[in-house]
């Protein structure tokens, strides 16, 4: 995988994060898929929502002419497949051949039979498993006048395949959470969010959702900035052994106005324990503040990375940052240093490794 291809599943990954449905899911999907693993069309099944759609490759137009949801004959197939404990145990991304053939051993494949009709094409499927929880499958198609999916293919969809079921969890839980703003209630901006140890997003309100969302200045989501603050709160002890209060406070710069994040550790006394974290957000006029990362970037290094992240050079960074291009090599040495990263190929992977 070179460079333009590791820059390009990284964005990819990003804005899968900052999906919080599955129809922004499956649009990114279209837009930007076959940039990574060429295709000729695809199905989408969600075990969860029961839905089941139809899509294919973006070429222009609009985008609601790229897909289309079909019935869902195998719900009850997917329903059982839940409670497999061995979900999490079997082949994550794999070529409908090598299952068709024994190479690849699916106990309760629930399209077995329609990947066994379809012998006019390739396909490659990668299984939606978070916690050994089945929660769907994604099927790419090419003719039998192309190749076949190849090990480069695999490797692609193998890298995507963790953080897509991460996204489908967060998803799921979401649906939820719109349900949960309290009745006739106002929060005037004020937005609640809780996360378990996992830093699974498991309730909230509607405004806390929305801000999560919500890009900061180098297009980053809000949603990950939070969780890196939670890491590095679970990684210091002295924080660990404190009593339920604000633990950590940041002012976060966005597209919107800077956004002011409190964290609140969950008392483990609470008769709730599955919360680890509360987080509450609101907008403000404050600067943005040094937020803290896993490794302990300052403000102009965080700053950088975000830059690199979106692909920026050393002289977009410059004039973004307002500085100089000597000073963004330096900060970059630094980052290079506190990753072990050799170049900024190895730091996006030393980043996706530790998120």
């Amino acid at each position: 995988m070179d460079r333009q291809e590791l820059l390009k599943l990284n964005s990819f990954i990003n804005k899968s994060y900052e999906c919080f449905s599955f129809a922004e899911f499956l649009k990114l999907a279209i837009l930007k898929l076959h940039e990574l693993v060429m295709y000729d069309s695809g199905m989408f099944f969600c075990g969860i929502s029961r839905d089941c759609s139809f899509f294919k490759p973006y070429i222009g137009g609009k985008i609601e002419d790229y897909y289309k949801k079909q019935s869902f004959p195998e719900k009850a197939k997917y329903l059982s497949q839940g409670e497999n404990s061995s979900a999490g145990n079997e082949a994550y991304v794999y070529k409908a051949a090598d299952y068709l053939h024994g190479v690849i051993q699916i106990a309760n494949e629930p399209r077995a039979g329609f990947l066994a009709e379809q012998k006019g094409f390739h396909i490659a499927c990668m299984r939606i498993v978070s916690k050994g929880q089945f929660m769907g499958e994604i099927y790419l198609h090419r003719g039998q006048d192309k190749p076949d999916f190849d090990d480069h293919d695999l490797f692609t969809l193998s890298l995507m395949q963790p953080h897509v079921s991460t996204v489908f969890s967060i998803i799921h839980t979401i649906t939820a959470v719109k349900y949960l703003e309290a009745s006739n209630q106002s929060f005037n901006g004020l937005g609640m969010c809780v996360f378990d140890s996992d830093m699974s997003l498991i309730g909230g309100n509607v405004t806390g959702v929305e801000i999560l969302k919500t890009s900061t200045v180098f297009g980053s989501s809000v949603l990950y900035h939070v969780k890196e603050l939670c890491v590095d709160i679970m990684g210091d002890a002295a924080m660990n052994n404190r009593s339920n209060a604000g633990l950590n406070t940041k002012l976060l710069r966005t597209q919107k106005g800077d956004i002011k994040i409190e964290i609140f550790l969950n008392d483990e006394r609470k008769a709730n324990k599955k919360i680890q974290y509360v987080i509450v957000m609101q907008y403000c006029d404050k600067v943005q503040i040094t937020a803290d990362y896993k490794f302990k970037f300052t403000k102009r290094e965080a700053d950088i990375i975000d830059g690199l992240i979106q692909g920026k050079n050393n002289s977009q960074l410059a004039e973004a940052l307002n500085i100089s291009e000597n000073t963004i090599k330096t900060h970059i040495k630094s980052i290079y240093k506190k990753t072990g990263a050799n170049n900024r190929t190895e730091l996006t992977y030393v980043l996706m490794l530790n998120r």
